[in-house]
């Protein structure tokens, strides 16, 4: 039975995005052997995770059609139907770019742009599970709290976001990047550096 009064919706609190510091995305990076090509494409995946900001589910649901390469320095991903049900184009960057190329020299024939070596679809579960072995055989942990974790792939999307604002990118600029729907939600990324958010405060008063 309802009672008149409304009853308020608990907020779950909001704790700030945990992010990889440069040294362990290259120490991670750095860990494939890519004389292997499952190796080689898990290599590219955390690539265009870190680079290209991609949530695990909409990279997982690549086709070739949408990767595409104009030059050695310019390139898009075609996001369809990502969070929100809502398509945005990624630029890729340069340093991807020969990544992405390597892979597509060995990528079997497949509807996946990223795909198993049989040609079927990556699964989010696998991704997520390749990530954090080889987060917990390198030693990487992220602080959650009172707790050590091993970092999940949507660690490199939180990662992406605070290096480009860090690096002075505006931030709605970096809010259609990543396709959130609210600049709040960017904005969070500014609070992970002191510094970034400093600069973004001040630049707001000069206004």
């Amino acid at each position: 039975m309802q009672t008149a009064e409304k009853k308020k919706k608990t907020r779950k609190p909001q704790r700030l995005p945990k992010i990889l510091s440069k040294e362990d995305v290259q120490k991670l990076l750095d860990s494939f052997n890519c004389r292997y090509p499952t190796q080689l494409r898990n290599r590219v995946i955390v690539q265009v995770f870190y680079r290209c900001g991609l949530r695990n589910a909409e990279l997982c649901n690549l086709a070739p059609a949408d990767v595409i390469i104009v030059s050695d320095t310019e390139g898009y991903i075609n996001v369809q139907l990502g969070k929100g049900a809502k398509d945005r184009v990624t630029p890729i960057s340069a340093e991807t770019i020969p990544w992405l190329r390597k892979w597509e020299a060995i990528r079997p024939d497949s509807p996946w742009y990223f795909c198993t070596l049989e040609g079927g679809q990556l699964s989010t579960g696998y991704i997520r599970a390749m990530f954090q072995r080889k987060s917990e055989k390198l030693g990487i942990y992220i602080q959650d709290g009172r707790k050590l974790k091993h970092p999940h792939p949507h660690i490199m999307r939180h990662t992406c976001a605070t290096e480009m604002l860090e690096d002075g990118a505006n931030p709605k600029l970096v809010q259609e990047f990543l396709g959130h729907k609210h600049l709040s939600t960017t904005s969070r990324y500014l609070s992970v550096r002191p510094l970034a958010l400093l600069e973004f405060v001040q630049k707001r008063e000069v206004k």
